[in-house]
């Protein structure tokens, strides 16, 4: 019994051997794909082929008799190490002969496109909102082709009439996450071209495929609309958003999960629940949730209050939010059993539509 076993084991490791090597050719073939987008300036990540490709051998998955959701999970593994192999240090500049870029900010996000736009080889001048001396501003603002600023609302207003002083179609990349006041005030003032982003991911990651970042339109897109192609580039999708629905999504998807956070933590520690027993007696879930709340305090402490506190009517929202909680506590309070069944149901009929879309 024990050499038949044997026997198999040995068939199963030469099958082992097979498919490392057949996973090599196939990385070898990806980094070719990878010098040949390189070279064209083509992002990293195609969705609809990924889509094809798992839809594809799912099926012929099934016809073979293996469970599709099995292979599925490999090729994603797979897939995303291809990006891995695809990936090259330096990325591909679609503007080489492009002025200085400025970079004016107080926190992390306008690191994050130092980083990025140094590895895609353009010159890049970056500046700490507290070292700014606005009487030698003048002189900073000569001979650049982009300013992209990250600054405190009331720092911004102290600059705004300098920016009068910019180059003729300098463009100004709004990074702020308070797009309804920035805009408003930097549109009033400036007429060159300016674009608003805002990043929605772990900016601290070194590789950012799949990842996303909203914009918005300022005034002359054809001017800045090479910065979106290069963004693409670095393997970020981009959506485009008005401002008004810019901050109404990010209230959704930051602000109010930020305060509830908060909210939740300032339970834990006023109730002196252990963290570390939470987590024995819930593993693995807790180690997920974990995972979400320590990113949440990865950013400066201003970028969460300008997130809470900034927004256009932000207090009344939460408000709405509080008021939602209590209604549902009515509701558990007094076992209105049948309306909170409906409550699930709306919710499942949401989550339903949603996956289907």
């Amino acid at each position: 019994m024990l050499n038949k076993i044997n026997l198999l084991r040995n068939q199963i490791d030469a099958l082992d051997i097979q498919l490392l090597n057949i996973l090599k050719k196939r990385l070898n073939l990806v980094k070719q794909i990878g010098l040949i987008k390189y070279k064209n300036g083509l992002p990293i990540c195609f969705p609809e082929r990924e889509k094809n490709i798992i839809k594809l051998r799912r099926q012929e998955a099934k016809q073979k008799g293996i469970s599709p959701d099995f292979i599925e999970d490999i090729l994603y593994r797979i897939i995303s190490e291809s990006y891995l192999h695809e990936k090259n240090k330096i990325f591909k500049n679609l503007q080489p002969n492009f002025p200085t870029i400025l970079i004016i900010s107080n926190n992390k996000i306008g690191s994050f496109f130092q980083k990025m736009l140094i590895l895609t080889g353009y010159n890049i001048n970056y500046m700490e909102e507290k070292n700014l001396n606005i009487n030698n501003i003048d002189s900073i603002f000569m001979d650049i082709g982009m300013i992209i600023i990250d600054v405190s609302i009331s720092f911004l207003k102290k600059i705004i009439k300098k920016l009068l002083i910019l180059p003729k179609n300098c463009i100004l990349v709004d990074l702020s996450s308070t797009k309804q006041i920035s805009f408003k005030l930097i549109l009033k003032i400036y007429k060159g071209p300016v674009l608003g982003l805002y990043p929605l991911f772990n900016i601290k990651k070194n590789f950012f495929l799949k990842e996303s970042i909203m914009y918005c339109h300022g005034h002359n897109k054809k001017l800045y609309f090479w910065f979106l192609k290069q963004i693409k580039v670095w393997g970020i999708t981009i959506y485009n958003i008005d401002v008004i629905k810019h901050d109404q999504y990010l209230f959704f998807i930051e602000s109010l999960k930020y305060f509830f956070v908060f909210t939740y933590i300032t339970l834990l520690s006023e109730n002196k629940i252990s963290l570390s027993k939470i987590s024995i007696l819930s593993q693995p879930i807790h180690d997920l949730n974990l995972f979400i709340l320590k990113n949440f305090f990865i950013y400066d402490i201003q970028l969460y209050i300008n997130l809470i506190l900034k927004f256009k009517n932000n207090k009344e929202k939460i408000k709405k939010y509080l008021i939602c909680i209590n209604n549902l506590f009515f509701l558990i309070k007094n076992n209105k059993i049948n309306k909170i069944e409906n409550i699930f149901k709306k919710i499942q009929n949401l989550l339903k539509n949603n996956i289907k879309n």
